[in-house]
């Protein structure tokens, strides 16, 4: 009596295979809005961050240079949004490779009346205080929708709070 030959049965069935592609894909479309609305998330904090740091070292400037500094903000058309310091312009973009404007919106509310132009600004005198207190620099990612963070300039003294969502108003 001899035994039938054994034949091994490793791997998946082709219908086993489907199975864990169908599973897999459904996982993702799950995922894909938190992802989307945690990376936008990022994306206004990294813009915050760069607007706040950005002020803070006009701010240092002027009180180091005894000098006025007007802190400029634009959002041209199908570009990134720019602040201007003393000429130095910089988009903002939240360090963020590959941003496009779609990524980044900025407004400014409630600036200075003394600012050139359309563009909101803040302007600090030679000791670093500014003119206008409650200044809001609210930037959104995506623009003008989704995740809102803003920078408000609280007081005379210059001091700057970061927040989000519906604490971005002028106390």
């Amino acid at each position: 009596m001899s035994k039938p030959p054994y034949r091994s049965a490793t791997g998946f069935t082709l219908f086993e295979l489907l199975i864990v592609i169908v599973i897999a894909g459904i996982l993702a479309l799950i995922a894909a809005p938190g992802w989307l609305t945690f990376m936008n998330s990022r994306r206004a904090n990294a813009g915050r961050d760069q607007v706040l740091q950005l002020l803070r070292q006009a701010q240092s400037q002027a009180i180091r240079s005894r000098r006025s500094q007007v802190v400029t903000f634009e959002t041209p058309e199908n570009e990134l949004p720019l602040v201007t310091i003393s000429g130095i312009a910089q988009k903002i973009d939240g360090q963020v490779v590959g941003a496009t404007p779609k990524n980044f919106g900025l407004e400014v509310v409630d600036d200075d009346p003394a600012c050139p132009g359309d563009a909101g600004c803040v302007i600090f005198n030679d000791r670093g205080n500014v003119s206008k207190a409650g200044t809001v620099i609210n930037i959104t990612s995506p623009a003008g929708e989704g995740a809102k963070r803003c920078v408000i300039v609280e007081t005379l003294l210059g001091a700057m709070r970061s927040t989000s969502g519906d604490d971005c108003k002028a106390s």
